[in-house]
């Protein structure tokens, strides 16, 4: 027994939390599709990436390390040979000696050394020479050999360009989230109005039905009353056509209210097997700002102006690294060799210095890009400007959008009361038999297009102030107008 009050528990939770599921006020649909759309998620993984490559511009300020290495055969050792040195000091020194012993025997009187005599001891003399002088001949580097080197480079001027590279990051990091912002008023704003369709037509609905039982009851009074004889046939068979028309009508609008909940389900991200039942109702509520606040909205907080500012910082950073084309770089720079044993004696174990260079020609392609940038610069100021004159020229649109349709809501009021009323005294007159069929009919039918009128002018109103506040880069503000207390 306490198993089965277990189980019941447990399915009437499972009910009641499908039934609350089902119930979808608009805020909590702003809130789901936010979280829920792909759209905000992709600009999200953007901006993570834009941080990193800001990351990555910082560590261009930073030294650079790298080692290398390898094994390398050449086809033969390398070797440093000074022979023809050699041979020269030897037949110097051996001529200085011949002369010194032609010298010698003549200062002790003897005769000077005959040209046989010279050749014989510059022979011998050269001979002994080349014993003792050893060969001027050095293996420079073997044929075979190992090399692992550690370099360095440290910039110390760029002309400006590292710090440029550094802030177009930065600024590509406030492009991203711009455009997450500007994804993310389009999820509202789709969303909003997705849901408004769906509002709209499930009021639609509710009149079509109400339409219909009344026609259902028009139909049976005709029946009753043409069966006393009262009226003619061609009376009673017009209400059930009208009956008829009446249920193609609902039909058809529980048709595309069905599409509305699949569109915003759509939105929401939801899948298929997931109930949606829209529990907001329209109402009017007066919107009391003015045309100018949304104006100075628009300038302060719309994601395409703040994109093209963005974009115009880009440019000038842009320009300041084409100018530095023109400035002389220098680098600090920095090499170590690990494996010494197989460096020959002309290589340093390390060495480390500054190096500069400067461009001094190259066809005039960095004036031609200095120029380029300066045109792209006066563009983002043309579209600026045109921008926000079509800003201005869609809210004040949007703006007057709005007032016609407070106004055409309003002065549908009237007209409908009439319209019942009329309703109400026809239907009296057709039970007394002074009007026909058609008369009451065609009454409903003036009565059923005025509400559906001003449900529709409602819905004009709303959807024109979801687009006010989207072009002014506000949409969450629709929020705050749809929640506000009526009383």
């Amino acid at each position: 027994m306490k198993i089965n009050k277990i189980k019941y528990l447990i399915i009437l939770l499972f009910v009641s939390s499908q039934v609350f599921s089902q119930q979808l006020s608009l805020s909590r649909a702003v809130e789901i599709s936010v979280g829920r759309s792909d759209k905000v998620k992709q600009y999200s993984e953007k901006v993570e990436q834009k941080k990193k490559s800001y990351n990555e511009s910082k560590g261009n300020f930073l030294p650079s390390i790298n080692l290398t290495g390898g094994f390398n055969h050449m086809n033969d050792d390398l070797v440093m040979d000074l022979d023809p040195i050699r041979q020269a000091m030897i037949r110097i020194q051996a001529g200085n000696q011949v002369e010194f012993a032609n010298v010698y025997n003549v200062l002790l009187g003897g005769p000077g050394l005959t040209q046989q005599q010279r050749s014989a001891l510059l022979g011998t003399y050269s001979s002994a020479l080349s014993k003792q002088i050893p060969l001027f001949q050095s293996q420079v580097k073997k044929q075979d050999y190992w090399n692992a080197t550690l370099t360095g480079t440290q910039p110390l001027f760029m002309g400006g360009k590292l710090i440029s590279a550094k802030n177009i990051a930065e600024q590509e990091i406030e492009l991203a989230e711009t455009e997450l912002d500007k994804s993310r008023n389009e999820v509202i704003s789709e969303v909003i109005s997705n849901y408004l369709n769906a509002v709209l037509l499930k009021s639609i609905v509710s009149v079509r039905r109400d339409v219909l039982s009344g026609m259902i009851k028009h139909r049976n009074d005709a029946k009753r009353i043409y069966e006393e004889g009262i009226i003619a046939k061609n009376q009673y068979l017009r209400s059930e056509v009208a009956v008829a028309e009446a249920e193609r009508n609902l039909s058809d609008d529980e048709n595309r209210f069905n599409l509305a909940i699949t569109a915003l389900r759509n939105s929401l991200n939801y899948k298929d097997s997931e109930p949606i039942d829209v529990c907001d109702s329209l109402v009017f509520k007066e919107l009391q700002e003015p045309l100018s606040n949304f104006k100075e909205n628009a300038v302060s907080y719309q994601p395409v102006l703040k994109m093209i500012e963005i974009k115009k910082k880009q440019v000038e950073g842009k320009l300041t690294i084409d100018r530095s084309e023109f400035l002389p770089k220098f680098f600090l720079f920095g090499k170590y060799e690990i494996l010494d044993k197989y460096l020959s004696i002309l290589e340093p174990r390390w060495v480390v210095g500054i190096q500069g260079s400067i461009n001094l020609f190259n066809g005039f392609k960095d004036y031609q890009r200095v120029s380029q940038t300066k045109h792209v610069s006066r563009e983002i100021d043309y579209l600026e400007s045109d921008t926000k004159s079509k800003l201005n020229l869609v809210i004040e649109k949007n703006y007057k959008d709005v007032q016609n349709s407070r106004t055409r809501y309003e002065k549908l009021e009237a007209v409908i009361n009439l319209a019942e009323e009329n309703l109400r005294l026809t239907e009296g007159r057709f039970l007394s038999g002074l009007c026909t069929s058609l008369d009451v009919i065609d009454a409903r039918l003036v009565t059923e297009k005025n509400g559906i009128e001003k449900k529709l002018s409602l819905y004009e109103y709303y959807k024109s102030i979801n687009e006010l506040y989207l072009t002014s880069g506000k949409p969450m503000n629709f929020l705050i107008l749809w929640n506000k207390d009526t009383n």
